[in-house]
């Protein structure tokens, strides 16, 4: 599996609140698993030769932008994947959210990729549109869940039935304020 948790077994059911209070002093006991926050993130361009850009600094934000648990309980399960580049090391293109590190025109740049799914309905994310520069591609997530919460049909509807139900087209009217959207990221993204 290549999600990035931590299992601890054969612990004695008496010793699970002072395990739990051990777990919460070195900030690894937040209930996350499978919301927006449980992220995979590369190393990027801060730890790796061959990143485009940084990844690290992307999954910092997204986790203080994103840090209330009633609202990500709210969104439900929702995996974002981060790579620094093509290589694919934080698996951005199966990911419900992906976000890619290119290089664009020499400066760092990030592509949104929606509708990645590693499960028995297994399906890869496609680009939403031109790519966004560090601070851009934050807030294009942040757009791309308020419109998920505003259209899907119930509040049992993930994320990802969401987007396949209704395609891209209103994530891409939202995040780029209905505006033209040209595809020039995407040679970029498969060079």
């Amino acid at each position: 599996m290549h999600t990035q948790n931590l299992v601890l077994t054969d612990v004695k059911e008496s010793d699970l609140p002072a395990l739990h209070q051990q777990l919460e002093k070195l900030d690894l006991a937040t209930p996350n698993y499978g919301l927006l926050t449980d992220q995979i993130c590369c190393p990027g361009l801060d730890y790796c030769a061959l990143a485009n850009a940084r990844s690290i600094p992307i999954s910092l934000e997204l986790n203080r932008r994103f840090d209330d648990l009633d609202y990500l309980n709210d969104i439900g399960p929702c995996s974002i994947k981060i790579s620094g580049c093509i290589n694919a090391c934080g698996h951005h293109h199966i990911a419900n959210i992906g976000i890619l590190g290119i290089n664009k025109h020499g400066q760092e740049a990030y592509q949104l990729t929606l509708g990645g799914n590693d499960s028995d309905s297994a399906s890869i994310g496609r680009i939403l549109g031109p790519a966004f520069d560090e601070h851009g591609v934050v807030d294009a997530v942040a757009q791309v869940i308020e419109t998920y919460l505003q259209l899907r049909s119930s509040e049992e509807e993930t994320f990802l039935e969401c987007y396949r139900r209704l395609g891209d087209k209103p994530f891409k009217a939202a995040v780029y304020k209905g505006g033209a959207a040209d595809d020039d990221d995407s040679e970029q993204a498969v060079a």
